[in-house]
């Protein structure tokens, strides 16, 4: 077994938008349409060994209704050791190729496979969480009012209450990624750049969307054009900064707590 399995997925997409989700928890997400071509880390979504599930999930672009005919997509699950970083070494362990359309006619399209992870790590994460009825209205306000209570923070730069918020994310993000971080340092920095270069923190949103993850034990508030609640604009040059998070509901508490 590798020293350090640094887990990657890696899309090739053209003509279409997509999500990645790892374990049934949002990865990644693309609404630019065009062309991508990169990779982006998921040990994060990886709790412990064992079979991990991959789901893509392809979508029209955007003011279309079905998948352009002439999308395509190659996405592959990869892996190499984080004490080396050698490139060489970078081992495919899942790979979905997006197979060819003959029309315009998909409104979406979806594909699950799996993959099998080994890691040196076991996360608790989300697997001892409560699941979440957003049909409930006082879930949904707890939700949205948990989701302010962050916003007011970042809006007061108060990054000790932040640093309390984030800890349980922090410290299992660095498990998983084999970091060391300083991450009050980190936050700081944050705030720092984003006066330093005159970002401007959007309103609250007013009318924000809940997408629910991990067999509706994960949560995630976002904007109406699916930007996250923490946004910054620097109108000038039109450059953004978003700050995602997710929560859940640890079992036998009665508050939400930030996973990721």
């Amino acid at each position: 077994m590798m020293k350090e399995p640094y887990y990657l997925v890696d899309f090739n997409v053209s003509l279409a938008n997509f999500d990645i989700l790892i374990n049934d928890v949002l990865a990644f997400s693309y609404n630019d349409g065009g062309s991508i071509y990169s990779n982006y880390p998921i040990n994060h979504f990886i709790l412990s060994s064992g079979v991990q599930q991959v789901k893509v999930r392809f979508k029209p672009l955007k003011n279309s209704q079905t998948i352009h005919h002439e999308a395509e997509a190659i996405i592959k699950i990869q892996y190499l050791d984080a004490s080396t970083m050698d490139q060489e070494q970078l081992t495919t362990v899942y790979e979905y190729k997006m197979p060819k359309a003959k029309r315009d006619t998909l409104p979406m399209l979806e594909s699950i496979g799996e993959f099998k992870a080994e890691v040196p790590y076991r996360l608790i994460g989300w697997s001892d969480a409560s699941i979440i009825d957003i049909k409930n209205e006082v879930a949904l306000e707890r939700i949205h009012n948990y989701y302010r209570r962050i916003y007011t923070l970042f809006k007061d730069k108060d990054v000790n209450s932040l640093a309390l918020l984030l800890k349980k994310r922090y410290e299992e993000t660095d498990v998983s990624m084999y970091l060391d971080e300083d991450n009050i340092a980190g936050l700081n920095n944050i705030f720092k750049m984003l006066e330093a270069e005159g970002y401007i923190m959007q309103d609250f949103p007013e009318t924000p969307q809940i997408s629910l993850y991990a067999k509706n034990r994960i949560v995630n508030l976002v904007r109406e054009n699916t930007s996250p609640v923490i946004f910054y604009l620097k109108k000038e040059t039109n450059e953004e900064f978003g700050f995602p998070f997710y929560i859940h509901l640890p079992k036998g508490k009665n508050s939400f707590e930030i996973i990721r």
